[in-house]
């Protein structure tokens, strides 16, 4: 089972253009996500796949694996489509270049769910919500999850309602999910149907097409980067971080 991390990174980002490039603690932000994926032994290869010249030399500047991508990809998943038609593996972790506190701990999460051999065309990394607020946020979605661990839907409304049972935990994507091969190029081949086209959620084009998206939980904290005001509490994410490994 060949198993390769892509790290989709377009540098025009409409919010936050050369988002990817941003500095860290005196590394740019798409470092620190190719850092932790490399700590994957699994992994035999690491991309980041782009469509500047500007991350490309980063990428070189900093010894990071890269590949150049169309222009023309109106999602990342798509661009990851590209990297799997160019390269040979089984299956495919994408893991967002705006996420730079996700732990490798948690993308081996993913990793063994591959490897157990589960029937699912999608695998999932999740987390519980704590903060209410990102329970009506429409920005956050939320998946319903069923007794198995499969995603049945995902959704930017609060879901399920909470009717008769106050019981149920309240769950979001993280940046991180994989997808096999066979599932990438039926990705790129599907038109987006009318409950994708709704909700703007590109894992819906699996669900309204009776493919199997299974869920795993993570164990840490992760924060997306997506205005310069995430920036900054992601600076002091890691600062704190390097402060408490300068300790132990």
């Amino acid at each position: 089972m060949k198993i390769t991390a892509v790290i989709p990174a377009r540098y025009d980002s409409t919010r936050f253009p050369g988002k990817p490039l941003a500095d860290i603690c005196g590394k740019p932000m798409i470092w620190w996500v190719y850092q932790e994926a490399k700590k994957v032994e699994d992994y035999v290869d690491v991309i980041v796949a782009t469509d500047s010249t500007k991350i490309i030399d980063v990428c070189n500047q900093f010894g990071m694996n890269a590949m150049m991508t169309s222009s023309k990809h109106p999602m990342g998943t798509d661009r990851v489509a590209e990297v799997a038609s160019r390269t040979d593996s089984d299956y495919y972790v994408v893991i967002l270049g705006d996420e730079p506190i996700l732990r490798a701990d948690d993308e081996k999460k993913v990793v063994r769910a591959i490897q157990s051999g589960i029937c699912a065309d999608a695998i999932q990394l999740v987390e519980v919500m704590t903060n209410p607020v990102d329970v009506v946020n429409t920005t956050t979605i939320k998946l319903a999850i069923n007794d198995e661990g499969y995603c049945i839907f995902l959704s930017r409304a609060p879901i399920p309602t909470p009717k008769s049972s106050l019981g149920y935990k309240y769950y979001k994507n993280t940046g991180c999910f994989a997808m096999s091969r066979e599932a990438l190029e039926f990705f790129v081949k599907t038109k987006r149907g009318n409950i994708e086209l709704a909700e703007d959620i590109e894992q819906l084009r699996l669900i309204e097409n009776y493919k199997k998206i299974f869920t795993v939980q993570a164990d840490y904290m992760s924060m997306s980067v997506d205005t310069p005001k995430d920036l900054e509490r992601i600076r002091d994410e890691i600062s704190c971080r390097l402060r408490d490994e300068g300790r132990s």
